[in-house]
């Protein structure tokens, strides 16, 4: 059943890998394909002109997320793009970090790849060990979909999860004792059962 679930969410991931989030773009009512395909077109213009003129950004499908359009909402919702080629994507989302900060019509919006709930939560979960490591100058990166790299000693690793990263750590004193807390917290939380169960 785990590997059905991951196989799954593997297959939904490589279908959503030419699209991304625009996140913060304001919404209005009677809006269509060719406007928010105007509106995309603007913001690459205003925040990455060099693109503009160097690539052939040719989209395939553009939408809104589907949630009903409210005036009270505090948020607008999140519009999907599905470009014809990846290789757009990513260039579009490695200028973007770049920049670091990235507008419409002068106000922050983000651009985010479009991933499964699955995979984004398990980006999640890497948050307090990749603030750690970027703190510490290791470079970390989380490459699509959900693996955590960073440098060390001179070499790049990659884990898929957190007891890999475990398992390696305790070859590396150092990063273990840098990185104890948080990978404790998890192995707490993962042999928590198996203690209540020993008690019996």
């Amino acid at each position: 059943m785990k590997r059905n679930e991951q196989s799954f969410q593997e297959i939904w991931d490589y279908v959503k890998r030419p699209n991304i989030h625009l996140i913060g773009v304001p919404e209005s009512d009677g809006e269509n394909g060719i406007k928010l395909e105007n509106t995309l077109q603007d913001i690459i213009q205003e925040n990455f002109p060099n693109l503009a003129k160097q690539a052939n950004i040719q989209i395939q499908e553009i939408q809104r997320t589907t949630q009903r359009y409210s005036s009270r909402r505090a948020t607008p919702r999140h519009v999907i793009v599905r470009f014809t080629k990846i290789e757009i994507k990513e260039k579009l989302l490695r200028v973007a970090s770049e920049k670091a900060r990235v507008t419409h019509k002068g106000k922050p919006i983000r651009l985010t790849a479009d991933l499964s709930a699955d995979t984004l939560q398990a980006r999640r979960e890497w948050g307090p060990i990749f603030t750690i490591l970027k703190e510490k100058n290791f470079q970390p990166r989380i490459p699509y979909p959900a693996k955590l790299s960073f440098i060390t000693e001179g070499d790049i690793k990659s884990f898929t999860d957190k007891r890999m990263l475990s398992y390696f750590v305790t070859t590396r004193p150092a990063l273990q004792e840098l990185l104890r807390e948080a990978l404790n917290m998890e192995r707490n939380n993962r042999y928590q059962p198996l203690q209540k169960h020993a008690k019996w």
